[in-house]
């Protein structure tokens, strides 16, 4: 199955600000996207994302262990959200070295178990993560039904100039 991203510009330039934005003892922001699923084809999806809520400062751990920890409170308030919207919750955090985003591997340990609660509580809803840093974007989808990720074929940039970000067929 071939899962394609997209996001207005906008509202990715709206993300990558308040990732940006230094906290008192955490070295990364996160943050929640929103999005709907479609069909984009026979054996094609696209998620449009639709809304982006920051974390706020208190919801984060002092770990200094870990980039970024965030609370159970964190986690409730983005299935909260999930019920809320009736759309799926995408983890988002931003890593600023160079190259195509990767998860490291405490990210590959750590924020699937939060996507899964994400899909308990919208089992109709594509759900995942989002990994920026400053000139490109990754997504990994977990679809309806699904209990593996996929990495997005593409996440597409809406907006003057359009972009488009290769995804796992890209080298």
């Amino acid at each position: 199955m071939n899962v394609k991203v997209r996001i207005t510009r906008k509202l990715l330039s709206d993300v990558r600000a308040d990732l940006l934005r230094p906290h008192p003892y955490a070295s990364e922001r996160v943050g929640f996207l929103y999005g709907r699923l479609g069909k984009a084809g026979v054996d094609s999806r696209l998620v449009l994302i639709t809304n982006y809520v920051p974390l706020v400062d208190c919801r984060y751990i002092d770990d200094p262990r870990s980039g970024a920890r965030i609370d159970s409170q964190a986690i409730r308030d983005a299935m909260q959200g999930v019920l809320d919207r009736g759309e799926g919750g995408f983890h988002v955090h931003m890593h600023h070295w160079p190259g195509r985003p990767m998860l490291s591997r405490m990210d590959t340990e750590e924020i699937p178990p939060v996507v899964a609660g994400l899909r308990r509580v919208g089992l109709a809803h594509a759900h995942g993560i989002v990994l920026l840093h400053a000139e490109e974007c990754a997504a990994w989808v977990w679809l309806p039904g699904s209990d593996e990720a996929v990495e997005a074929m593409s996440v597409s940039v809406i907006g003057f100039p359009i972009k488009v970000f290769g995804g796992r067929d890209r080298e």
